[in-house]
């Protein structure tokens, strides 16, 4: 036709073709090789076990990720790519786990600026608590943790975002009256993680406030409380939380 245009190729169009180029190798790249780059992207101790399939989809018998200053099995894993978020600069999966008492699901976005959390549903064993500190583990919980948060984003200067952390049908491997049920409040500031503790039933009352963060670990202070009729049954557990108070109850200190 006379007086049309000839077509040029420009930048966004090499752009384009080079994404698309990626999504193709990605595609076919082996699971192996996610194992490779998740911890180099995030900048934080990844490991995949026994990786199976590709970057694109795959899975894993094990995932282990750093926490609490060790390495934390949370189970097998299956992954699935969203492409969509490579043009922000991040590899994005859609991420499932299960095993180990663990049952969670959830979309990971990581960068070089940090890794985000976005949809996340988790359910795992209380014991899981005694990973995060000695305390913990002296106290022997039990029962179950939920976790539901839209958005949790880590870096290396703190966290954005919310969360909720309810502890069911919580109880103690020291005593055999159930201790009632929690609920723990997360925010992410500059130093961490914001921590919130209160008490929606039970024979316990427990209380607090405290920061966790990778570097640091969890540092928390806190009062327990029982109600007039456990004081007798839950006794042997609440010395070992600290020393007491005027009005009975105990001073809960972690990361002292």
């Amino acid at each position: 036709m006379e007086g049309a245009k000839a077509f040029r190729l420009r930048w966004p169009h090499y752009v384009l073709a080079a994404l698309v180029y990626l999504l193709l190798l990605l595609a076919w790249a082996p699971a192996s090789l996610l194992g490779w780059a998740l911890p180099r992207v995030t900048q934080q101790a990844v490991t995949l076990g026994e990786p199976q399939g590709t970057v694109w989809h795959g899975s894993a018998a094990d995932l282990q990720v750093q926490g609490a200053g060790r390495m934390q099995q949370l189970g097998r894993v299956e992954w699935r790519l969203r492409p969509l978020d490579l043009f922000a600069g991040r590899l994005g999966f859609r991420l499932g786990l299960s095993g180990a008492g663990i049952d969670a699901g959830a979309i990971l976005r990581a960068g070089m600026q940090g890794t985000e959390l976005r949809e996340v549903r988790a359910e795992l064993p209380a014991t899981r608590l005694g990973e995060f500190s000695p305390d913990f583990a002296l106290w022997q919980p039990r029962g179950r943790l939920a976790l539901e948060a839209e958005r949790l984003a880590l870096a290396n200067q703190g966290a954005e975002g919310k969360a909720t952390l309810h502890w069911r049908d919580a109880a103690s491997g020291r005593v055999s009256q159930p201790l009632g049920s929690y609920r723990a409040d997360l925010e992410g500031t500059d130093q961490g993680v914001a921590i919130k503790l209160s008490t929606e039933s039970g024979a316990l009352v427990l209380q607090g406030s405290g920061v966790w963060n990778a570097k640091a670990g969890l540092n928390f202070f806190g009062l327990a409380r029982p109600t007039p009729a456990s004081r007798g049954e839950l006794e042997g557990l609440l010395s070992l939380m600290g020393p007491a108070q005027a009005d009975g109850s105990r001073a809960i200190r972690i990361g002292r």
